[in-house]
């Protein structure tokens, strides 16, 4: 059961207090400016395969930068890292301000944007754990992630709206919004105490890159060889890849075959799966305590294929019912359909993220918790790349709906073999999971 004693701790606490609240301020800024861009680069060019482009070239920073960045993340004081990141995408938004009406300066923009978060990303998740006691480190997750989820459906849902009511002025909310992200960072403590190497890193350059390279090899054969924390990277990975191509299709989908507008798009699809995300953090909090994080997280991918499965039957019915002339309450009921669909689908994604991320904290060691994340963050665009580009492709060839029923179909296979993996393997050997998480 949810127990408000958990989150009462959790906002005693003023520093991870500070630490939160500069999420708050940020990250709806993120998915509002992420919405918006896509918004522009379909009103310039009117491609949906081009948006499929602009989500692939966001993915491309964090494949080049995530190890380095949390290679960085556990050599210097996070803290640092934190406030640079919000001031510099603050910084980047004024871009906007100046280019924002050439698609090629939206690419780039975007393109900056991404790195500088994928430097800001491992640092401060691999904060959390710092500022937080083990005993409410679950609850922490859950606050982030569910701040996380609603900062997607506040910044996507109303984007649309404020770029029509306020233009190009959106802007200027969005940089205040990094700004004040920017002061909550600079009032935290100073978050280094996981160095070791700090005098040895500062010697000399050359000294230093062989030390960056020894730490990235270091957290890539820490992953390797751990199979609970490397299991939990390949799901992480792959639930975000296939989030990015379900993202990729939404324009043909929401358009072509539910008939939306831009405008409905936020209303019918993009505020289900937010709702169901805060649904996520509340039942993943509640499930932990009765299930094992690694069953979280295989319920919830099986949960995925299954709204995936069933989100092309839309098409199949709505054609039976154009030749039987239903009602128009009918459609409507169509639409509520994949309403719940989407909302399942986000309550589901948010109780994997939490389980593995807070996983993956318990698990691993303070001085390399960074490399791991940043090594997470690297996977999982890594993988979402090729496939984003690939569902784009295809989507110019063959039906939206037979794209998300086939993925649908590899979402189930990821989940059996995620369940069998778990059970031959690795109960075994944490067999006090369920007992730990709670």
């Amino acid at each position: 059961m949810l127990k408000i004693s958990s989150f009462s701790n959790i906002f005693a606490n003023r520093n991870f207090l500070k630490l939160w609240l500069s999420q708050v301020l940020s990250q709806p800024a993120g998915n509002m400016l992420g919405f918006i861009l896509a918004i522009r680069v379909y009103e310039t060019t009117g491609s949906n395969f081009l948006v499929s482009a602009l989500i692939a070239l966001v993915s491309i920073p964090p494949i080049l930068f995530s190890s380095t960045a949390g290679v960085l993340a556990d050599s210097i004081n996070r803290k640092t890292i934190l406030v640079f990141s919000n001031l510099l995408r603050g910084i980047l938004v004024i871009g906007l301000i100046f280019f924002g009406d050439s698609y090629l300066a939206i690419l780039v923009l975007a393109f900056l944007m991404s790195a500088v978060t994928v430097f800001f990303t491992p640092s401060e998740t691999a904060s959390i754990p710092t500022l937080t006691k083990k005993e409410n480190l679950f609850t922490a997750n859950t606050l982030f992630l569910f701040t996380l989820y609603a900062s997607f459906l506040v910044g996507y849902s109303l984007a649309g709206p404020l770029l029509f009511w306020l233009g190009d002025n959106i802007y200027f909310l969005l940089i205040l919004a990094f700004f004040l992200a920017a002061f909550m960072d600079i009032l935290l403590p100073p978050l280094d105490h996981h160095l070791r190497e700090r005098e040895e890193i500062k010697k000399n350059i050359k000294q230093s890159f062989r030390i960056v390279w020894k730490k990235l090899k270091e957290g890539i054969f820490y992953i390797k060889n751990n199979s609970l924390v490397l299991l939990t990277v390949l799901q992480i990975a792959f639930v975000f890849s296939i989030e990015r191509a379900v993202i990729a299709l939404v324009p043909d989908f929401a358009i072509n075959l539910l008939h939306f507008d831009l405008s409905q798009i936020g209303y019918f699809l993009i505020m289900p799966v937010g709702l169901g995300a805060l649904m996520g953090a509340v039942v993943a909090n509640r499930l932990k305590v009765k299930f094992s994080k690694r069953k979280i997280i295989t319920a919830g991918i099986l949960i995925d294929a299954f709204t995936l499965a069933l989100l092309p039957l839309y098409e199949i019915i709505e054609k039976h019912a154009v030749d039987f002339s239903f009602s128009a309450g009918f459609f409507w009921s169509l639409t509520c359909y994949v309403m719940i669909l989407a909302f399942l689908s986000g309550m589901a994604d948010v109780a994997i993220i939490i389980s593995a991320q807070t996983m993956l904290q318990e698990e691993t060691h303070q001085e390399k918790r960074g490399r791991v994340f940043g090594n997470v963050t690297m996977l999982m665009n890594l993988v979402g790349l090729p496939l984003v580009l690939l569902v784009g492709f295809l989507a110019s060839i063959y039906p939206v709906a037979k794209i998300i029923l086939s993925l649908g179909i590899v979402t189930f296979l990821v989940g059996i073999i995620s369940w069998r993996v778990n059970v031959k393997k690795l109960d075994p050997m944490f067999n006090t999971d369920s007992e730990t998480s709670s």
